[in-house]
């Protein structure tokens, strides 16, 4: 029997994450002895009328379009290749995301390497110098590690919901144009405070890179298609880290009349504004609008969108969205487990070339001891990314990624042999890409609404990169060679992590079983499966990802 009431968003939101479980012994109970947990379905029916609003529901839609939205997902949920309906096996999905893979992935994998590099050659250039040359001394190596955190932090909230203001082309050749002129810039600065300077400039502008591009791929692909791509770009990361010693050392072969420290800054800024034209004139600020997609594509991508549980082209802000993804508590749970993962992976960026000089190698030769590291994490990452995304998992590869780093860390505290330690450095650097990104895909993936996504993922890149003010002030010089500090610390997180990451799977798991419940209910009552467009990944329908 149909129901005449409507119910307020606050108040479905509410249901449908706060309600009980299931009972087992409710299917035994007559329809006088049913649980209000399964009456609820029946309140939750959204009808058309929309003659009476209130604040919290007066962006309901009305009746037509309800009824179109309606019809649309009987369609879609029906939907087979021969139907000519947008489905991830269609002919037509193969053949853009082709074009995607070979035009906009390396563009995505090319910027985050540049931002990767510009931000951690502060490591090499130490290496080379850096200290020494412009008097810094104590603990203000350290201090400029840190400060880069400080605007980084606070620009990655802004940098998510930036990129749909402004358009990826403008936004990112804005700041990979400000970053690689600000690094350049850094060859000739003289002293402490002006290092400050350039520090806390050059995270604002690459604070925004890591959540445009996260964003970016949640527009152009579906979820199920996330990993395997999100693989290349982030392990331009790993690579950038691997390309930056090679770099390094070749700057250490140059005599001319600046320090190697300085080459480092201007070869590294210089190659970055080099790049800008690719991301202004390659881009465009619709996806079907891009270059190299014809008329049919075009249109395919248009109807793709509705079948997409990750995007809406004519979603608008709204603050409604935003606190969604403030009270909810799987947001807080990710965030907290991506900081302890951070913290290892912020402080092995910026200080590996100085710890495994500490091991007995030279300056030059520790630059060169970190290109083998990283290309058996991009190789690892890649391998865990193909099968997240077959298997559809992510946390199981969150957690054996911080077991792994978690062992690798403890081979470099507790052996006192240079050759053990080296290797331990191998394994822990295996899971520190891997547990990063596949924490960031997996609450990506698992917030439908634009706006929603982004205010969760600002949040938990906020809290996370959160770890880089930390990780700059426990691996200090008076803790040489050992650094037991920074190591011990980084490895109670990577523990600390693996329950969050726990906590987040029961949590999205209770989720489903209660959409699973009510779709079940509605079904043998005969009502619709409650649906609000606004709700995104709240509706029974979403199922989230483990």
């Amino acid at each position: 029997m149909a129901v005449n009431s409507k119910i307020s968003h606050e108040d479905y939101v509410d249901r449908i994450l706060f309600a009980p479980a299931p009972n087992d012994n409710d299917n035994n109970n007559d329809d006088n002895d049913n649980s209000s947990y399964q009456q609820e379905p029946k309140m939750v029916a959204f009808e058309d009328n929309t003659s009476q609003e209130s604040s919290t529901d007066c962006h309901h839609r009305d009746s037509k379009k309800e009824r179109d939205l309606t019809r649309d997902r009987e369609i879609l949920a029906t939907t087979t290749d021969d139907d000519g309906i947008p489905s991830i096996s269609h002919p037509m999905e193969k053949q853009i995301l082709k074009k995607m893979d070979i035009f906009l992935i390396p563009l995505m994998g090319i910027l985050y390497f540049l931002s990767n590099l510009d931000k951690s050659n502060i490591g090499n250039a130490e290496v080379a110098g850096l200290s020494d040359d412009i008097g810094l001394v104590g603990t203000q190596y350290n201090t400029c590690v840190t400060v880069f955190f400080g605007t980084y932090i606070l620009f990655d909230p802004i940098g998510s919901n930036l990129l749909k203001i402004m358009g990826p082309p403008t936004m990112m050749s804005i700041c990979l144009f400000c970053f690689g002129v600000i690094s350049l810039g850094t060859a000739w600065i003289k002293n402490y405070a002006q290092l400050i300077v350039v520090r806390l400039l050059l995270g604002a502008f690459e604070g925004m890179i890591y959540p445009a591009i996260n964003m970016y791929l949640s527009v152009c692909y579906r979820r199920e298609q996330y990993a395997m791509r999100f693989a290349f770009v982030f392990s331009a990361a790993a690579l950038s880290s691997s390309f930056g010693g090679l770099i390094a050392y070749g700057c250490s072969q140059i005599h001319g009349s600046l320090h190697s420290w300085q080459y480092i800054y201007i070869v590294e800024g210089a190659i970055s504004i080099g790049f800008v034209p690719f991301y202004y004139f390659g881009l465009n600020k619709n996806l079907e609008d891009t270059w190299f997609f014809n008329k049919e594509e075009r249109e395919y991508i248009v109807e793709r969108y509705k079948t997409m549980n990750t995007y809406n082209p004519d979603e608008k802000f709204e603050w409604f969205q935003v606190w969604l993804a403030v009270k909810d508590i799987k947001t807080w749970v990710s965030a907290v487990a991506l900081f302890g993962i951070d913290l290892t992976t912020f402080g092995l960026t910026v200080f590996l070339p100085i710890i495994i000089t500490s091991l007995g190698f030279t300056n030059v030769r520790a630059q060169l001891m970190t290109v083998p590291v990283y290309f058996l994490t991009a190789f690892v990452f890649f391998g865990c990314a193909l099968w997240s995304d077959k298997l559809r998992l992510r946390s199981p590869f969150i957690i054996g990624a911080c077991l792994t780093t978690a062992v690798g860390i403890s081979i470099v505290l507790g052996s006192k042999v240079h050759g053990v330690r080296y290797f331990g450095v191998f394994i822990l650097c295996m899971g520190i890409y891997v547990n990063a990104a596949c924490n960031c895909l997996w609450l990506s993936g698992n917030n439908g609404n634009y706006f929603k996504r982004a205010t969760a993922l600002g949040i938990n890149l906020f809290i996370g990169s959160g770890s880089g003010l930390v990780s700059g002030q426990i691996f200090v010089a008076a803790d040489k060679p050992g650094y037991v500090k920074g190591l011990s610390i980084c490895l109670a997180f990577q523990i600390l992590s693996i329950i969050m990451t726990f906590i987040q799977f029961i949590l999205y798991k209770r989720a489903n079983a209660k959409k699973e419940a009510i779709i079940i209910h509605c079904e043998e009552i005969g009502e619709p499966i409650p649906y609000d467009e606004r709700l995104s990944d709240m509706n029974p329908e979403f199922r989230y990802m483990y």
